[in-house]
C-alpha cells in the first residue's frame, strides 16, 4: 500500500497500525456476525423444510385417500351390480328348476330338450330365462342331477327293503347271541378243563401223602422235603404252597382221627372197660395191643382219651336211659303220688322190672345212685305237668 495516496495521507506510522487494527477487528467482528447469522438461518431453514415436506405429504396422502375412495365406491358400485345380477340370475334358475321339478310333466335322466320344452313355454319362469341355449343347459343339469337321486320306491318296494333289513337285524342279533354263547361255553369249558386239571393235581398229592406219611405227629416243614424228591411231586404243579399244606394238614388229621377211631374200637372191645374204670386198671389190660401203642407214644395223652371215651359212654347211657323211661306204660304223672302211698314198692319194683328187660336199662347199673337221681327226677317232672293233653288238643303241655 506505500504507493497508494490513502497511505501516505497518515504521516505516522503507530497511527497507520493503530489503523489497521481497527479495521482488522472491525473485519473480525462482522465475519463472526455472519457467521452466528448463518447458523440461526440453517435451523429455521431445516424447520421450514421440513414442513413444507410435511404438506406436500399430507397434501399427497389426501389425494391418495380421495382416489382410493373414489376407486372403492366405483369397485362397490360394480361389485353390487354385479352381485344384484347374479342373485338375479341365480333366482331366475332356481325358479326354472323348481318349474322343472314341480311341474306336470314326468322328467327322467333320459328326457330330451327338445321334447318337452313345449309342456313349458308359457309359463313366466320359462320366459324369465332370455337365452334358449341357458335354458336347455339347466334343462340337462336337472336331468344329471336325477341321475344322482335315488328313484322312487313303490310302497311294495319299501315294504320289501323294511323286511329285509328287519330280517338282517335279526340275523345280526342272533348272530351276536350265538357269539356270546360261543364265548361263555368256551369260558365253561376252560373253567372245568382247569377245574379238571386241579383235581388230577389233587388226586396226585393226595396218593403221594398216602404212601409217604403214615405219622400223624409228622410237620409239613420236614414232611416238605421228603415229598419233593418224589417225581408225583411233579404231577402237583398246579397246587400252590398252601394247598398242599391245607391237604397236609387234612391228611395228618384224618391219621389222627383213624388212630383215635381204632384206639377206642380197642377201648370198646376191652370187657374190663365200665363206667367207673380207671385208666390205671385199665391200661394193664390192653397195653399190649398193638393200637394200643400205635395211638400215641405219650401216657397221657392215652390217659385223656379214655377218660374221654369213658364221659362219652356215660353220656349215652343216660341219654338212652332217659329215652327208655319214656316208653314205660306204667309211669305217669301219677307215679311219683303212688311211691308216696302204701302201693310204693309194688309200683317201684313194676318199673325196676321193665328196665331190667332192655339192655338201656342196665347201662346205668355201675351208677345206681346216678339212675335212680335220674328216674326220681323224671317222675317228679310228670308230676308237675300233670295229665298228658287229650289227642285233639291243638298245643299239647310240654312234658
Amino acid at each position: 500500500y506505500g504507493k497508494d495516496p490513502k497511505f501516505k495521507a497518515i504521516e505516522k506510522m503507530r497511527e497507520r497500525e493503530h489503523l489497521f487494527n481497527e479495521w482488522r477487528a472491525e473485519q473480525q467482528a462482522e465475519k463472526k456476525e455472519e457467521e452466528e447469522s448463518v447458523k440461526e438461518e440453517a435451523p429455521r431453514e431445516k424447520r421450514e423444510s421440513r414442513e413444507r415436506s410435511k404438506e406436500r405429504r399430507s397434501r399427497d396422502r389426501h389425494e391418495s385417500r380421495g382416489s382410493r375412495d373414489r376407486n372403492e365406491s366405483r369397485d362397490r358400485h360394480s361389485r353390487d351390480r354385479r352381485d344384484s345380477k347374479e342373485t338375479k340370475a341365480n333366482k331366475i334358475k332356481d325358479d326354472f328348476m323348481d318349474m322343472l321339478k314341480h311341474g306336470d310333466v314326468r322328467i327322467s335322466p333320459d328326457s330330451s330338450w327338445s321334447k318337452k320344452k313345449k309342456y313349458f313355454s308359457d309359463d313366466e319362469r320359462y320366459i324369465a330365462v332370455g337365452s334358449s341355449s341357458t335354458r336347455e343347459g339347466y334343462f340337462y343339469e336337472y336331468t344329471k342331477s336325477l341321475e344322482d337321486r335315488e328313484p322312487e320306491l313303490s310302497e311294495a318296494e319299501k315294504k320289501a327293503i323294511a323286511r329285509k333289513e328287519r330280517e338282517a337285524a335279526a340275523m345280526k342279533k342272533r348272530e351276536g347271541e350265538v357269539a356270546r354263547k360261543q364265548v361263555d361255553q368256551n369260558r365253561e369249558w376252560e373253567r372245568e378243563r382247569g377245574a379238571h386239571a386241579r383235581e388230577e393235581a389233587q388226586q396226585h398229592f393226595l396218593a403221594l401223602l398216602h404212601d409217604m406219611v403214615r405219622d400223624a405227629d409228622a410237620s409239613w416243614r420236614k414232611t416238605r422235603k421228603q415229598l419233593r424228591d418224589d417225581s408225583r411231586w411233579e404231577l402237583a404243579a398246579l397246587l400252590d404252597a398252601d394247598q398242599k399244606e391245607k391237604l397236609f394238614l387234612e391228611h395228618i388229621d384224618n391219621l389222627s382221627n383213624k388212630r383215635k377211631r381204632s384206639f377206642k374200637r380197642l377201648l370198646d372191645e376191652c370187657e374190663h372197660v365200665t363206667l367207673t374204670s380207671t385208666w390205671k386198671e385199665i391200661r394193664r389190660k390192653i397195653k399190649h395191643d398193638p393200637r394200643f401203642s400205635k395211638f400215641s407214644d405219650d401216657d397221657k395223652e392215652r390217659e385223656a382219651e379214655f377218660t374221654r371215651h369213658i364221659k362219652d359212654r356215660v353220656s349215652l347211657a343216660k341219654s338212652d336211659f332217659k329215652q327208655l323211661l319214656k316208653e314205660i306204660k306204667c309211669v305217669s304223672h301219677k307215679s311219683k303220688e303212688i311211691l308216696r302211698g302204701p302201693n310204693g314198692d309194688s309200683h317201684m319194683r313194676e318199673i325196676r322190672q321193665f328196665l331190667t328187660n332192655d339192655k338201656r336199662g342196665l347201662v346205668l347199673d355201675d351208677l345206681p345212685e346216678e339212675r335212680d337221681r335220674i328216674l326220681d327226677d323224671y317222675l317228679a317232672e310228670l308230676e308237675k305237668y300233670g295229665p298228658p293233653p287229650p289227642p285233639t288238643a291243638t298245643r299239647p303241655s310240654k312234658r
